[in-house]
């Protein structure tokens, strides 16, 4: 909370040495580094959602699928070779297994892809962070097979990184609910290394004027592949590369 560049570890916890904050792992398995006076209301009815215990348990088997259905289209996970496919795209364009972590799994929810991550990578550091209690509790259960699995409750739109420390981000599915996607996109940028990639999953803004209706009335955004190019590249990000999945896309980005 007091910005100070590094927290030791102990018994357990984490310490500031300079305000001397103690920030203990949750006896759920995480550790959670948000001040909970000054942590983020979920302002959207999307945001309420993921902060769903029933929706945490269920996010992986139902929640995930239906609304990738809904969102890019019934055509897309064929397209993507379901979850398999999908995975297949985000661990070969973060080079995972082939390049020097750690790595972000950002917005992680239960675990889904910092599981993957973690059994591809043995020898890496994995951490999944998500502000939702309910999604880490989840993870942590999902986790528990993983020793280099790191878990933490923090904001997406302030990192609890030094500049420059992570060989990469995973972003799958989250872009979608953020309250200022510019923000995160920035603090990615902060924490990755140069020659680092950000690699993530989002759906496309459709001309459809009931989803846009709906996107407004549940807060999910939806994105025009030109623009997010844009977004990035105003932020540092180059190479950009997109693979179009329906309604949805994978796009990489690498910080030069």
């Amino acid at each position: 909370m007091c910005k100070s560049d590094t927290l030791s570890a102990a018994g357990g916890s984490l310490t500031c040495h300079r305000c001397d904050r103690r920030y203990p792992r949750a006896a759920a398995g995480y550790i959670d580094l948000l001040d909970v006076d000054g942590e983020r209301a979920p302002a959207t009815a999307a945001q309420r959602f993921m902060e769903s215990e029933l929706v945490a348990r269920i996010y992986e088997r139902f929640w995930r699928p239906f609304m990738v259905r809904a969102l890019a289209g019934p055509g897309a996970a064929g397209a993507a070779g379901g979850f398999a496919g999908e995975l297949f795209i985000h661990k070969n364009a973060l080079g995972v297994d082939d390049r020097a972590g750690p790595w972000l799994d950002l917005s992680c929810g239960p675990g889904l892809f910092t599981r993957a991550f973690a059994a591809a990578a043995p020898g890496q550091s994995i951490i999944g962070l998500d502000i939702s209690r309910p999604m880490l509790e989840e993870a942590a259960k999902r986790t528990r097979a993983y020793p280099n699995v790191t878990l933490v409750r923090a904001d997406a739109h302030d990192l609890p990184f030094a500049d420059r420390q992570l060989g990469g981000v995973n972003n799958a599915g989250a872009l979608h609910v953020y309250d200022d996607p510019d923000q995160v996109f920035r603090e990615v940028f902060r924490v990755i290394r140069p020659g680092g990639v950000y690699v993530g999953s989002t759906f496309v803004d459709a001309a459809r004027l009931t989803s846009r209706l709906a996107s407004r009335l549940s807060g999910i955004r939806r994105y025009d592949p030109h623009e997010l190019r844009a977004q990035l590249s105003r932020v540092g990000f180059a190479e950009y590369e997109e693979v179009r999945l329906g309604d949805g896309f994978v796009f990489k980005a690498k910080k030069p």
